[in-house]
């Protein structure tokens, strides 16, 4: 285990991280089925289930640019079996993690925006066919 400081700087990341993903800063790709990898030059971070079942608990990894590893925290219970601090921030990340990996958002993005297409064109239809129907009346009525 780490040390509370340790354990502090690896929380501070998971947060950090977990925001810039919903704020789509960060993208994560999926690695190996439940593990999650997010890189660049400096170092890499992943995030799994550790038993590779998508529940909990959690592990979070980094790695040098090399693929050394340099720390780790994991989900846990203390020994009030009370549960660890960092357990929400991790499981916080492996949520948004595997949302960006497998494109949720922009599934979701797409999907309304082709029901918004959809209800353009149905309201389009709907306001052309009474257009037809008031011009039809009008000359009829001439």
């Amino acid at each position: 285990m780490s040390s509370d400081y340790e354990t502090t700087r690896l929380t501070m990341l998971a947060r950090q991280l977990a925001a810039a993903t919903v704020q789509r800063v960060s993208h994560w790709e999926q690695k190996d089925g439940d593990l999650y990898s997010w890189g660049v030059s400096e170092g890499l971070v992943t995030v799994a289930s550790r038993d590779r079942d998508g529940e909990p608990p959690y592990e979070l990894a980094v790695y040098t640019a090399g693929g050394a590893k340099v720390d780790e925290l994991t989900s846990e219970l203390l020994p009030d079996d009370q549960p660890a601090p960092w357990n929400e921030p991790l499981a916080e990340l492996y949520r948004v993690a595997r949302r960006s990996a497998l494109g949720a958002d922009d599934v979701i993005d797409a999907l309304i925006e082709r029901l918004r297409v959809a209800a353009g064109d149905e309201a389009s239809a709907s306001r052309s066919f009474l257009r037809r129907t008031r011009e039809g009346a009008t000359s009829d009525e001439a």
